[in-house]
């Protein structure tokens, strides 16, 4: 793919993960808070806040356009969580902003292994890269915590735009950031429709990074690793 300019990347899933697990966070959010948690139960009832969170994007993905939507949602999503795990009522709130402070915090991520590598490795090849990830605003001090920034000409965050992913216009933004077109970029991600589906609906070479194989029809570029974009670009 001589015509690839640009890269552009998701972030959550993506380039970052966090740095434990949720049973490992929500319970020790919950011990400097005074009170007890099972993390084994947070493993066990994690998937039915995400279902939730499934929902509430097939309803209306347009909360990641506002950082106090987008916030609002997840600390929604975390006082459902508080419920089941049986955390007394009038803690809920509490409980709820601190996991969500932590997950949005540079603290609580790391890069996937296959990330530095791979970013070395565009960036010797003279590639330009940039991030368009649903976010707050909290993105860019994330990056900047991990010592990330200095690989990326642009980062933008759905909720500092005011535009969020599918949607082509934050893929045209980023396309006009870099002065290309869409043919000359390629937009990586591990969700299916926001990332996927919505780069390629943009005109970009969509990238569906599929780590745990879930998606093994999806018809068009897929890779189990960041430096199998490699081989795309070479192909």
């Amino acid at each position: 793919m001589d015509s690839i300019k640009a890269v552009f990347f998701d972030v959550g899933g993506t380039l970052l993960t966090p740095i434990q697990d949720e049973g490992a966070t929500f319970s020790d959010i919950a011990t400097r808070m005074g009170f007890e948690v099972d993390p084994v139960e947070v493993k066990e009832k994690a998937p039915q806040m995400y279902v939730r969170y499934e929902h509430a994007y097939e309803q209306d993905n347009s909360f990641w356009n506002s950082h106090d939507r987008a916030k609002g949602l997840w600390i929604e999503l975390y006082e459902y969580m508080a419920a089941l795990l049986g955390v007394p009522e009038e803690a809920h709130y509490k409980y709820a902003e601190a996991v969500y402070l932590f997950y949005f915090s540079p603290g609580a991520w790391k890069a996937f292994d296959d990330v530095l590598p791979m970013l070395d490795a565009l960036t010797e090849r003279g590639l330009r890269l940039g991030l368009i990830s649903n976010w707050d605003s909290s993105l860019a001090a994330v990056i900047e915590g991990l010592d990330m920034t200095h690989y990326f000409e642009t980062i933008i965050a759905s909720a500092d735009v005011a535009m969020h992913k599918p949607n082509h216009e934050i893929f045209d933004l980023a396309l006009d950031r870099f002065g290309i077109e869409a043919n000359e970029a390629m937009h990586v991600g591990d969700h299916l429709h926001a990332d996927a589906i919505g780069a390629n609906d943009a005109g970009l070479c969509g990238v569906l990074l599929d780590r745990k194989g879930k998606y093994p029809d999806f018809e068009g570029h897929r890779v189990a690793s960041l430096m199998e974009i490699l081989d795309i670009l070479d192909s």
